[in-house]
């Protein structure tokens, strides 16, 4: 009788440590940091860049990048991404992370999304990415390439001329920023 039950305590710890064993010696997928969407996640110096993809505009030919970030810093950080296509080719974007939380590349919110060109890149791809800010590293990512083909991302799909209007504003305001601060005929003379 011992035995009887010696051996079926002996069966039941075997079939109990074959059932739940291998997460002993295998490592567990939900342990493991992954990017929850499309894009791709990377940490550079102070600076947390979520979501990273590009968007081709209407014409397929220029690309909104479009990301969050969270800088951790107790100060504006500059974020410098090279894209580098086939062969020499290459695209720069900079931008001002401003401290918190900021999303870039979203036509309506408060920062003006960020075109760039790189021939021959297609929805689909990935592109070779080199980020870095101020006194760091740059650190290389495969970033995807999308379209508008997911509704989510529709409203990131920007209008082909969208980077010649956004040149025309800022020259304008360019313009008009010179013009309120060139001195006038008499702008000295009290008024009275």
């Amino acid at each position: 009788m011992k035995i009887r039950i010696a051996s079926s305590i002996a069966i039941a710890a075997t079939i109990a440590l074959g059932a739940t064993g291998c997460s002993l010696i295998a490592p567990q997928g939900t342990t493991v940091p992954y990017a929850p969407s499309d894009g791709i996640n990377v940490d550079v110096e102070g600076v947390s860049v979520r979501n990273l993809m590009l968007i081709a505009d209407e014409s397929g030919k220029n690309f909104n990048v479009v990301f969050s970030t969270v800088n951790l810093t107790s100060q504006d950080q500059e974020l410098i991404i090279t894209f580098t296509g086939e062969g020499t080719q290459q695209a720069r974007a900079e931008f001002v992370v401003p401290t918190g939380s900021t999303r870039f590349g979203n036509p309506d919110g408060p920062e003006v999304p960020v075109l760039v060109t790189i021939p021959k890149l297609e929805p689909g791809a990935t592109v070779d990415a080199y980020l870095r800010t101020s006194g760091s590293e740059e650190k290389q990512r495969f970033v995807p390439v999308l379209d508008g083909e997911h509704e989510e991302y529709r409203a990131y799909v920007l209008p082909a001329d969208f980077a010649e209007k956004a040149s025309a504003e800022a020259k304008k305001v360019a313009d008009e920023d010179a013009e309120s601060a060139e001195p006038k005929v008499n702008d000295d003379q009290p008024v009275g």
